[in-house]
Order: structure tokens, then C-alpha cells, then sequence
């Protein structure tokens, strides 16, 4: 039996890389807020612009519709990963652990350079602890476990939120004004922000590495850890049901999008609506949160139903290439967002960090989706990968994988013979 290989591009699931690409491009509408100003703006949205009219707007209809509700829906998928990964074949006809433990060291490496080089707000190095300390050790529970599982993980960060905010008042005053700093800066503070994200490029890196170690250390452990992994195991259950592949009637995901969207979504408008009655305040705000923290879980799944529903019914062909296109590229389009975002906004490259509020930001969103819908599909018409997949294949393999086009149409037929 041969060593195992990358997928070949005639045995993916067009499902998976429709939503994948979906979801990564929702990423971005989120991550331009912490990419074009400080990272207190993502949060606090009186920070540093004015709230009202259609910057209030693009601010509120973002939280509702994309804030974690994205990540989610990509965790998803990353959890789907790890169940097509152990299916390859191997010459032991035992599944690739040694793989998949590779695969995610390389992750983890080149999420921090990522992180500590390029932009502080990486995903891949919780995505890569996830997938070596939980994924690969727990692929083959059957899916009603996996679903207890996804239910605890996502019960703990939940419960982890509401003490943190029920233990405010025992919190040092030092660490409160800091906690506060950060959350819901004055302007004064977000203008200083704004200093350090226009100086030099020795300069960013040197600033933001505290952040990124905190980001990466304790806020892994009270956040993404529970939260990521809750997600995770949440698609592998949904996909040994048969149900992210897009096996079940068309009526399932109908019903399933009819009643996740209109409740996710709902209780995340309703989450944005207390937290402007308080003015996004602390520790308020940690315990508003849940309502979004609680109504992206249902949301997630009712996207990936609708989602699948579209793929179903053959609707938007072009569409549906493109995003699968952007799907399947969804390593270097996201490497993309943060390069030429810091190019934009930070003092080594263009400097325009502050100067877009928020539905301006989404222009610079906009723009980039197009270009990405556009340029993904002719990439992969010439290429096997994009050149991020290509790298990680090739470290993960240790071997250069074969690039062009032509390549992959011999593999596919020698696979079929």
C-alpha cells in the first residue's frame, strides 16, 4: 500500500471547502478590527472612533453575524480534519498518528512566526495545541460522545466567563485598571495604542510580543483551549452523523438552518443590545458576553446547514467554486489577510492604522474577499496547492510535493488505476 499523500483534488468534499471558504473569509471581517486600529477597538468600540450612524452599524451587524460565529464554524471543520487525516491509508494499514502529530508541529511553528512576526491575533498556534493534546486521541468516539464532550469543553469556558466576572470585586485594583485597559480603553489609551502600531517594524514586533505570549499562554487557558475544542469535537460528531458531508435529506439542513440562525443569531443581537445599555462595560460585559458566546455554538451549525443546503440544491455554481477555491486555499488566504493588512495599516508600510472606522474597515474586507474569490479559482487551475498548503504538505511529508496542475491529474490517474 502506497505512503500516504495530500487528497487529491477529485476526492474532496465540495461541502467542506465551501464552508471552509465561507468561514475564512467571515474571519476577516472580525480580524480587521484588531488589523486596521488597536486591539482595544475590537472590543471596546468607543475606543477610538464614535459610535453612531454607520459605524455603529457595520460595528453591530459584524458582532451579530460573524463574531465567533466564523471561528466556529471553521473549528468545525478543523475537527472534521483530523477524521479524514486517520482515513489514509498507510503501508501498516495503521492511521498516520506520526502525521498528524507532525503536521500539527509545523502548524504550531509556523503559527508563531506568524504570530510573533506578522500579526498578534494568530489562530493557528491554539488550533495546533488543540490538535495535538485533545483530536487525534479522541477520533474514534463514537459521535454521541464527541457531542458530551463538545458540551463540557463549551460548558467550562462558559462557566470560566461568569466566575471571572463574579470575582471582579476580589481582583486587585492593579489588575482590575489593566483588565480595563485593555477591554474598554480611554482614548487617551488607544491613541498611545495607535503610537506603536505606526512605529518601525522592529518596533511593532518588539510591542506586541508580550501580548501575543499572553494571548498564546493564559488566554488559551481560559478561552480558546475550551472554546476551540468544544467546536472541534462538535464537527466530528456532526460529521460522523453524516451531516457536514452533506448525506442527509435536504430537509434536515433546512429545518436545521430555519431554527439554529434565527435563535443563534437572535441571541447574539440581544447579547449587543444589553452590552450597548451598559456601554460595554466590566465586569458586565464578561457576563453579556455569553449570551453571543452561547448563540455563535447555534449559529455555527445553522451556517454550515445553509451552507450545505446551497451545495445541495446546485444554486450560485460560480459562487460555490470560488468559495471552495477560497476553501481549499484557506491557509494562504488567511497567511494573506494578515500580510496585507499589516502592510496597510501599520508604520512599516502604508501607517493608515485609525483612519478607517468601522464600516469603512469593511470596504478594505470587501475588496479583499473579491480579490481572493477571484484570484483562488485561477491559482488552483495552474497550482496543486496554494503556496502556504504547499509548504506545510512538504514539511509535513519531508518531501517536496509535486506543485503544478498536471501533476495532480497524473496522481489522480495513477490513483485510479
Amino acid at each position: 500500500m502506497p505512503q500516504p499523500v495530500p487528497v487529491a483534488a477529485g476526492a474532496r468534499l465540495e461541502t467542506l471547502d465551501v464552508l471552509r471558504g465561507f468561514a475564512l473569509l467571515g474571519i476577516l471581517a472580525m480580524n480587521i478590527r484588531a488589523m486596521a486600529a488597536p486591539l482595544g477597538a475590537y472590543m471596546y468600540p468607543y475606543a477610538l472612533f464614535d459610535y453612531e450612524g454607520p459605524s455603529q452599524a457595520a460595528f453591530i451587524f459584524t458582532t451579530v453575524v460573524f463574531d465567533l460565529k466564523m471561528m466556529g464554524l471553521f473549528s468545525m471543520l478543523f475537527g472534521v480534519g483530523v477524521l479524514l487525516y486517520a482515513a489514509k491509508p498507510t503501508e501498516t494499514g495503521r492511521p498516520p498518528a506520526g502525521l498528524w502529530i507532525r503536521r500539527m508541529f509545523w502548524l504550531l511553528v509556523i503559527g508563531l512566526v506568524h504570530a510573533y512576526l506578522i500579526w498578534g491575533g494568530d489562530i493557528l498556534v491554539p488550533y495546533a495545541l488543540c490538535g495535538i493534546l485533545v483530536l487525534w486521541w479522541v477520533r474514534k468516539l463514537p459521535a454521541w460522545a464527541l457531542l458530551t464532550g463538545s458540551m463540557l469543553m463549551l460548558g467550562v469556558g462558559a462557566a470560566l466567563g461568569f466566575g471571572h466576572a463574579l470575582s471582579w470585586e476580589s481582583m486587585s485594583e492593579a489588575d482590575r485598571a489593566a483588565e480595563t485597559a485593555m477591554m474598554m480603553p480611554t482614548r487617551a489609551q488607544a491613541t498611545q495604542q495607535l503610537e506603536t502600531m505606526s512605529g518601525s517594524y522592529t518596533e511593532v514586533v518588539a510591542a506586541n510580543a508580550p501580548s501575543v505570549l499572553m494571548f498564546q499562554t493564559l488566554y488559551f487557558g481560559v478561552f480558546f483551549f475550551w472554546r476551540c475544542t468544544g467546536m472541534m469535537l462538535l464537527g466530528m460528531a456532526l460529521y460522523k452523523w453524516a451531516f457536514l458531508d452533506g448525506s442527509r435529506p435536504a430537509g434536515t439542513y433546512m429545518l436545521t438552518a430555519g431554527i439554529c440562525l434565527p435563535l443563534g443569531l437572535g441571541l447574539a443581537g440581544f447579547g449587543v443590545s444589553e452590552l450597548e445599555r451598559v456601554r460595554f462595560a466590566m465586569p458586565e460585559r464578561s457576563l453579556i458576553d455569553l449570551w453571543n458566546y452561547a448563540g455563535a455554538v447555534l449559529a455555527s451549525v445553522g451556517y454550515a446547514a445553509a451552507g450545505i443546503l446551497v451545495v445541495k440544491s446546485g444554486a450560485l455554481p460560480a459562487l460555490r467554486r470560488a468559495l471552495a477555491a477560497v476553501g481549499r486555499m484557506a491557509f494562504s488566504n488567511y497567511l494573506f489577510h494578515s500580510i496585507v493588512t499589516s502592510v496597510l495599516f501599520l508604520g512599516w508600510g502604508f501607517g493608515l492604522a485609525g483612519r478607517f472606522d468601522y464600516a469603512q474597515q469593511l470596504l478594505v474586507v470587501a475588496a479583499i474577499w473579491v480579490f481572493q474569490l477571484v484570484v483562488s479559482p485561477l491559482w488552483l487551475a495552474r497550482f496543486r496547492f496554494g503556496p502556504a498548503e504547499w509548504l506545510w504538505r512538504s514539511l509535513t511529508y519531508w518531501r517536496a510535493q509535486p506543485m503544478r496542475a498536471s501533476a495532480a491529474k497524473r496522481i489522480d490517474a495513477a490513483a485510479g488505476a
